[in-house]
């Protein structure tokens, strides 16, 4: 470490409970949005458009819930460039505040059919996806979005990192890892790849390997700066509950297990981030190596069930569902959180909001979460 008190302590509490060497579980602020929904003068469209105030307001919130209850690490950062981010993740084009939508409306994805039958073939012919997406790109996002996106998170990423660093926050996420399925799933539209994959599974799984190659290399490529501590690897659309157990051993699995597997040698903590419910599958996070991972639910998957099954294999991020954040009250977050410390334990434990606070997520309520961590 070489940064400052406050957070080489912290950073010490998120590497212990990777380990399962915490006595108590890891305070951990998760809400991309809610800086800008309780903050007096921001709107979500200046927060997202304006990244210097954007990044100013999110540190501060930060603080300010910090003054209140402490906070240990955050989990996702100031979405900067976001619109770029998601863009590249789903292949699809995102609408937001201010621009497509009302000021202080959330970004939505705009699915739909970009990706033609024949993009199979070219990128089963070239190995890799890169003129697929050179063709489609203009028609998902404007040069502007993509330049925000270069910006924020290529060309400022070490200046951003130290920043949160010098407030003394540790990021345990850092950025995406997507893979293929998710990618198709997208940019096919999901009725239509869904299609696929009962009708062409064989051809989906040799595209899926070819896209694999762009994965590796982005890997490969990845900061290795001692702030860097995990990347999400997705988990949305290839959710158990979601695709059947034919298709996910065929399709899904295997391309999130080798990305968790080449993040670990890169030395960097793969956060599986696991939208919808994933109970059938538990199990298979297993083959995994022990305490190198990071299950990040949504409160959808059991974690009940999951710690009988994983044990201490692998920790868990979540999972207080958002539905809770904007309809409960601060004492029923606080028993929720409880609860859930009584039945799992705290060791290997970050609490959060499962995948992440909605805009609309009360801010006593934010509160509660960290306040529940520190009375446990």
């Amino acid at each position: 470490m070489r940064y400052n008190e406050i957070y080489e302590e912290r950073r010490r509490k998120v590497d212990a409970c990777i380990r399962f060497e915490n006595r108590r579980a890891v305070s951990t602020f998760m809400g991309q949005s809610v800086a800008a929904t309780h903050t007096e003068g921001m709107t979500l469209a200046r927060y997202m458009e304006d990244h210097e105030a954007g990044l100013d307001c999110y540190i501060d919130f930060l603080e300010r819930v910090n003054r209140e209850a402490p906070i240990d690490c955050f989990n996702f950062g100031y979405p900067g460039g976001h619109q770029g981010g998601l863009v590249l993740s789903w292949w699809s084009r995102v609408r937001m505040p201010g621009k497509e939508l009302p000021e202080n409306s959330i970004w939505q994805v705009e699915e739909r059919k970009v990706v033609e039958d024949e993009d199979y073939d070219l990128i089963l012919r070239d190995g890799s996806a890169a003129s697929v997406l050179e063709r489609i790109l203009p028609l998902i996002a404007e040069p502007k979005v993509m330049e925000d996106f270069v910006s924020f998170n290529v060309t400022n990423f070490d200046r951003v990192m130290l920043r949160y660093c010098e407030a003394g926050y540790p990021a345990l996420n850092s950025g995406l890892v997507i893979t293929p399925f998710e990618n198709l799933c997208g940019g096919r539209s999901i009725h239509v790849f869904f299609r696929d994959c009962y009708r062409q599974p064989d051809k989906v799984k040799a595209v899926q390997d070819a896209m694999m190659n762009d994965v590796r290399e982005q890997i490969r490529h990845l900061p290795r700066e001692d702030y860097m501590i995990g990347r999400w690897v997705g988990g949305w659309r290839g959710a158990s509950n979601l695709v059947s157990q034919k298709i996910w051993d065929l399709l899904v699995w295997p391309y999130m297990k080798e990305a968790a597997l080449l993040l670990i040698e890169q030395g960097i903590t793969p956060i599986l981030h696991l939208d919808a419910c994933w109970d059938r599958d538990l199990e298979r996070f297993l083959e995994l190596p022990r305490q190198k991972c990071i299950l990040n639910t949504d409160g959808m998957t059991d974690l009940r069930k999951a710690r009988r099954i994983l044990g201490d294999h692998a920790a868990f991020l979540g999972d207080i569902p958002s539905t809770m954040l904007t309809v409960s009250s601060a004492d029923e977050i606080k028993d929720y959180v409880k609860r859930l410390l009584d039945d799992i334990g705290p060791q290997g434990v970050f609490i959060a909001p499962g995948c992440d606070a909605p805009a609309c997520a009360k801010y006593e309520n934010l509160v509660a979460i960290h306040e529940a961590v520190q009375e446990y």
